[in-house]
């Protein structure tokens, strides 16, 4: 017994381990990026869950790799309230925060209507870390069940389609998907946000 609480003592310390060393790249990376960026695109933007209850909001920062393409760079902190979980023949509500690294393919289509020619669809990938813990206790019953805790590293989707009316601002409608959250099973959200460009496009 001795010997299968140390091999589990071990794996639980390596995986800490790893949850902190992905979330110290992650800011030296966005670190990195913000200080050789010239075209940094910030956004905020509210969000109503799949299930009835579940609303938040995120805000994130967004740059090119290179102007050569059309692939992006996102981080962006997101916060969820009241996400449903089950346990137990019982309905459990929490508030979910995270940190997202996603990456971004935008297309903008040809066209001569003008209306068609503002618009750009998006899709992002990438990873989501979360950064509170959501544990339930259970007095009676001298039970605890542990839905996800802090550095938890899932993956995530998005499109969206942005509408710009100016050279810096436009409005982003989008659908997020998580597969599988942590204990929690998929968490789904719409959105609707504002986005502002800020410096030159072409400083590269």
């Amino acid at each position: 017994m001795k010997i299968i609480s140390a091999l589990l003592t071990s794996a639980k310390s390596k995986s800490l381990l790893i949850k902190k060393m992905t979330c110290k790249a992650l800011a030296l990376f966005a670190l990195f990026i913000s200080l050789n960026s010239t075209a940094l695109e910030s956004s905020i933007s509210v969000h109503k869950g799949d299930e009835s209850k579940t609303t938040g909001f995120s805000l994130s920062i967004t740059d090119d790799f290179s102007r050569k393409n059309n692939l992006y760079w996102t981080l962006s902190y997101n916060k969820l309230n009241d996400v449903n979980v089950d346990w137990n023949e019982r309905a459990l509500y929490f508030s979910v925060d995270t940190l997202d690294a996603l990456v971004t393919y935008q297309h903008t289509p040809n066209s001569y209507n003008q209306f068609i020619k503002s618009l750009t669809f998006e899709y992002h990938a990438g990873v989501s870390i979360a950064l509170t813990e959501n544990k339930f206790t259970w007095p009676e019953l001298n039970e605890e069940r542990l839905f996800s805790e802090k550095g938890d590293i899932n993956a995530v989707l998005a499109f969206a389609v942005k509408y710009k009316f100016s050279k810096k601002t436009s409005v982003n409608l989008g659908l997020k998907y998580q597969p599988s959250f942590s204990e929690f099973g998929s968490v789904a959200s719409i959105y609707l946000g504002l986005s502002y460009k800020f410096g030159s496009e072409y400083g590269y």
